[in-house]
């Protein structure tokens, strides 16, 4: 079954509506290493909470600060793919 949502969010004041299949952006996140995001910001800690809400079926808030960046990375990786 192939699920698709809308989220919005605002990233530098420019609000914009993104659609993608949950499953993979979850796959997404579940194989990032820390030191993929360390750059952005992102802290061990914090990468490990996201995978663990994950991996135990709970939804993530897109209106927080980390999801926001991890969406906007999501976004910018598969465009240039």
């Amino acid at each position: 079954m192939k699920v698709k949502f809308h989220i919005s969010f605002e990233v530098c004041n420019t609000r914009f509506i993104t659609s993608f299949k949950t499953e993979d952006f979850k796959q997404w996140i579940l194989s990032l290493k820390p030191k993929d995001l360390k750059d952005k910001g992102i802290l061990k800690r914090t990468l490990y909470k996201i995978k663990h809400k994950i991996k135990h079926g709970k939804t993530l808030n897109p209106k927080t600060k980390i999801v926001k960046i991890l969406l906007q990375l999501y976004k910018d990786t598969k465009l240039n793919n």
